[in-house]
């Protein structure tokens, strides 16, 4: 097959293909139609990590019936879309009803239809349920809109395990095979035939999620990074997103993952996959979801402390105009290019990733933040990681509102909070004095130097009382990002080079 000259062309040749593959014969209007009605709902600007290019890898290597589940598969995505998708609305209408929020309930007409009805026994569903997106509306839609266009084309058989496959990739359950292959004896299914359909199931929901395995961790952070601005609307604009909305949306993710069991991200059935490769997903799926929580960990004191100091000062503000934008215009565009050098805390393991991660960035770029996180590594370096994760605790009781700005500020390393502030006011122009003021009632002023101990620790220590500073400003050396912080966990040449590209192009 050629070349597709767009991702609509693409993903409609790639359907016409499998159908063809499977026996089906539609004609060329209703590719189209089928095809387009999909591709519309792939291409919302909500869409960043489910979306065409997912699907397209999904598709890649799978046998024809899977490729058509994995085209169907995230067709509906309500929570991420806000609303039933244009292109399937009419379909989906009679059989669904907005309720609250994002959840929906089944209509009897669902049951009318003995596609869709089946569909919803596949999916053990009933009429009057109420549905949220959390617990299978989006794969119940999804599947009922691929019989629907299908169910005239496709075998019975065929339909029920193209279902079967959606209903699988519903995330993060316990053990789905026993329960999905009861269901489909309770529709007459032989065992052999149940058990080669589970089987499939299992093996296509598992490469719907093969990114928790990825042995690149910074890939995995990549695509992680891709799911933000689908649960976080307010990252769709990053010149305007504020500090606060950058902070929900990192403590909404850490809080997932860190309660995410990575048993129920993979999952086994009869012989889908061995028990050798499933114990390896899932060992894989737990160290990327260590590595992650530990990067969110550093990035959300990073931000715990921009927040206050912003809060202290006069509220909050939009997150470009205080950290800087995310395509640098120049050397000093942004706020780590204010920063004095920080020596390291304490000794770093080589073979730990994450100083790399926060130094070298995620893979592949973003659409609302850099790849590398410049103010975490440096805190990362200033304090080393205990510390940080005893003030992530406090930073908790800040956002809960047990504490204020101030009042965790005061708990934190002073030399750390007026390097931060000083910076802060080289680009919030507007905020100098409030700035000034916040620093003076912490017996702190602009310009303080990281003060470490000559072990490279804090003088003080993350909660202690520090002494007051001296009122003038004091003159240090710029943080030469590319060279200086980098320097420190022994990225190689052209990582560097990498890293400043990617720093200078957002």
């Amino acid at each position: 097959m050629r070349s597709a000259p767009s991702p609509a062309h693409e993903l409609v040749r790639t359907l016409w293909q499998a159908l063809r593959s499977l026996g089906a014969e539609p004609t060329p209007l209703q590719i189209e139609t089928w095809g387009l009605a999909v591709h519309s709902a792939l291409a919302s600007k909500s869409r960043q990590f489910h979306s065409h290019e997912h699907v397209m890898e999904l598709c890649e290597g799978a046998s024809p019936l899977e490729v058509v589940a994995a085209i169907y598969h995230d067709l509906v995505y309500v929570q991420v879309d806000g609303e039933l998708p244009a292109a399937v609305r009419a379909l989906l209408e009679p059989l669904l009803e907005r309720t609250e929020g994002a959840s929906f309930r089944v209509l009897p007409r669902a049951a009318d239809n003995p596609l869709t009805a089946q569909v919803l026994a596949i999916f053990g569903r009933n009429v009057g349920d109420v549905m949220g997106p959390f617990c299978g509306l989006n794969e119940l839609a999804s599947a009922w809109v691929l019989v629907m266009h299908l169910g005239e084309t496709l075998r019975s058989d065929q339909l029920v395990e193209l279902a079967a496959c959606i209903e699988a990739t519903i995330p993060f359950r316990p053990d789905p095979g026993a329960s999905l292959a009861a269901r489909l004896a309770d529709l007459g299914w032989s065992q052999l035939d149940t058990k080669r359909a589970v089987e499939q199931a299992v093996r296509f929901a598992n490469r719907d999620v093969d990114n928790f395995s990825d042995p690149d961790a910074a890939r995995f952070l990549a695509n992680t990074w891709k799911l933000l601005p689908e649960t976080n609307p307010s990252l769709h604009v990053p010149s305007r997103y504020t500090v606060g909305d950058y902070r929900v949306a990192l403590l909404k993710m850490e809080t997932f993952l860190e309660k995410l069991d990575p048993a129920r991200v993979f999952h086994a059935w009869g012989d889908e996959p061995s028990p050798e490769e499933h114990a390896r997903l899932i060992a894989a799926a737990g160290e990327n979801i260590r590595i992650a929580v530990r990067y969110l960990r550093v990035k959300l004191y990073a931000i715990a402390l921009i927040e206050a100091i912003c809060l202290a000062s006069g509220g909050d503000l939009p997150l470009q105009y205080v950290m800087g934008a995310i395509a640098s215009r120049g050397e000093k565009s942004r706020l780590e290019s204010f920063l004095p050098v920080a020596s390291r805390s304490q000794r770093m393991d080589e073979g730990d990733p994450l100083p790399r991660l926060l130094a070298g960035g995620r893979a592949g770029s973003s659409s609302f933040d850099i790849a590398p996180s410049p103010l975490a590594s440096y805190l990362l370096t200033a304090l080393g990681e205990p510390a940080i994760c005893e003030a992530v605790a406090a930073a908790r009781s800040f956002w809960a509102g047990e504490k204020t700005p101030l009042e965790f500020l005061r708990a934190q390393e002073g030399s750390i909070v007026s390097a931060l502030a000083s910076a802060a006011a080289e680009l919030a122009e507007t905020r100098r004095e409030s700035l000034a003021n916040v620093l003076a009632e912490l017996s702190l002023s602009f310009g303080q130097p990281v003060d470490l101990a000559d072990d490279g620790a804090p003088a003080s220590g993350v909660a202690s009382q520090w002494p007051a500073a001296p009122r003038q400003t004091q003159k240090f050396r710029r943080l030469d990002w590319s060279n200086d912080a980098l320097a420190m966990y022994n990225v190689p040449e052209p990582d560097v080079r990498d890293v400043t590209n990617k720093l200078s192009a957002g």
